[in-house]
């Protein structure tokens, strides 16, 4: 099976999710194990032994404003090594390879929410031809170092960490319990989500303007889209630990660069009237969860440098 990450994304609110989440938190995660013959080295010795691994040939360059206002973005990484990034802004990319929300990265200079990149790099061909042999939190893992790399080495990023306690949002279990439906292992999902080379299977969302579709994804999968959503850290805490398949319809409020938010009251200028639930309850209708306030201690990261990169 190919696996294969990505985010694709235009100026209004089309985003497609596919397994697997190398980079970032709010992408789906497929988790998948490569049989290894008897000899042969673990695909956990193997991602040990990636963990220096960076990117061989690393291209970037500032994007130009488009002059209607349209903004495309798309990020993906192959499990042969390959890394591109178009549109996007280094605040995310930086979310991304920390697998964190961008309220979870404080500091820096404002150019990193309005300058945007981009990129193209490629591993060297020792990596490109152990990383297909990774189970895919492996394969993550090392994806996000890499990525890490690249921004210490062409942004000059340096950040500290800091533990502060703040006010989350927890999924837990509505009063009638969970509606979900577990997913089932091998579903090849003949009517649903398709990866890049045609084929369906676990580890996928989508997300397409107060819709999103999850097939054989955990939990915390969904933490993550609703913390891009509501642009407020949400956890989950509901305890289930299986993979799932669902579909979530509900009413965006608002557009931002990190997608629709909502729960501020702000609607958008060209919103039109629906007849769909505000997200909190359809969380509760039509998954049998629900959003509960919570304080707790959540780690954040304090940009202490960063610089501009030089082209190439």
């Amino acid at each position: 099976m190919t696996n294969r990450i990505g985010l694709r994304r235009s100026s209004k609110w089309g985003i497609k999710l596919t397994a697997i989440g190398v980079l970032a938190a709010a992408l789906p995660m497929m988790i998948g194990q490569t049989n290894q013959n008897a000899g042969e080295a673990t695909s956990q010795e193997m991602a040990e032994g990636l963990t220096a691994a960076s990117f061989e040939v690393v291209s970037i360059h500032q994007d130009k404003p488009n002059t209607d206002g349209r903004v495309s973005m798309r990020i993906g990484f192959t499990p042969n090594g390959t890394f591109t990034a178009q549109g996007l802004l280094l605040k995310r990319l930086i979310c991304a390879a920390y697998g964190v929300s961008d309220i979870e990265v404080i500091g820096g200079p404002e150019w990193l929410t309005s300058d945007r990149y981009t990129i193209e790099a490629k591993a060297d061909s020792v990596t490109q031809v152990q990383l297909p042999k990774l189970s895919g939190p492996e394969m993550r893992l090392v994806g996000q170092q890499m990525v890490k790399g690249l921004l210490a080495d062409r942004f000059k990023l340096k950040m500290h960490e800091e533990t502060k306690e703040i006010q989350i949002l927890a999924i837990v279990p509505a009063k009638n319990g969970p509606k979900l439906h577990e997913s089932v292992p091998g579903d090849t999902y003949a009517n649903g989500l398709k990866d890049r080379d045609g084929q369906g299977h676990a580890g996928m969302m989508r997300f397409n303007d107060g819709k999103l579709t999850a097939q054989g994804v955990p939990l915390d999968n969904l933490a993550s889209q609703l913390t891009e959503q509501l642009h407020q850290i949400v956890r989950n805490k509901t305890g289930l630990k299986g993979s799932y398949d669902f579909v979530l319809e509900w009413t965006p409020e608002r557009d931002h660069d990190g997608g629709p938010a909502v729960g501020n009251g702000e609607t958008s200028a060209n919103a039109e009237p629906s007849a769909l639930p505000s997200i909190y309850t359809a969380i509760q209708e039509q998954l049998g969860l629900k959003l509960e306030s919570q304080k707790a201690a959540v780690k954040v990261f304090v940009i202490d440098q960063v610089e501009r990169p030089t082209e190439n």
